[in-house]
């Protein structure tokens, strides 16, 4: 379960209020406001750009305060993200933070791109491999529990 709300110093005090809206989508996120958005034992500050000064010096403390009056466990952690810096953890609760593919000239582009660097990495292993010589073995392991397990070859390039 998790909770979006509003900081806002407009009235001269530190106020918060819940957005309720459902689903979150990035538009939610105003530039110009601090958000706290409340796990099960995290709170996370999201710091707009444009936000007020005393809102962005006082993020962490905005936070701390925020899990005492909520009665949160001992152990909360309070994580300070800035406009344009989130992390995917955070950007999973909304929606539209990430771009998706609409056109076929688009997934024609992401196509090209991925070839372009599947050729780059295969130019550079070959030039790898020239540079050791004739006589280079390579020898792929698998860590299984806590140990290296030797693959055959016919397992090389797989993922596990």
């Amino acid at each position: 379960m998790f909770k979006l709300f509003k900081v806002s110093n407009d009235t001269g005090k530190l106020c918060t209020s819940e957005i309720t809206e459902r689903p979150l989508t990035r538009e939610h996120l105003d530039t110009n406001d601090v958000f706290i958005l409340e796990l099960n034992k995290m709170v996370n500050i999201w710091i707009g750009k444009e936000a007020n000064v005393e809102e962005k010096k006082n993020a962490l403390i905005i936070g701390k305060s925020f899990i005492k009056r909520h009665n949160k466990p001992k152990g909360t952690r309070v994580v300070r993200t800035v406009e344009n810096a989130e992390d995917v953890h955070f950007k999973s609760f909304f929606e539209g933070f990430y771009k998706m593919a609409t056109s076929h000239e688009h997934s024609e582009a992401c196509k090209q791109d991925i070839e372009k660097l599947a050729n780059m990495k295969r130019k550079n292993v070959e030039s790898l491999m020239t540079k050791l010589g004739d006589n280079v073995s390579v020898k792929v392991y698998l860590c299984v529990d806590g140990q290296p397990k030797l693959l055959p070859e016919s397992d090389h390039g797989h993922f596990f």
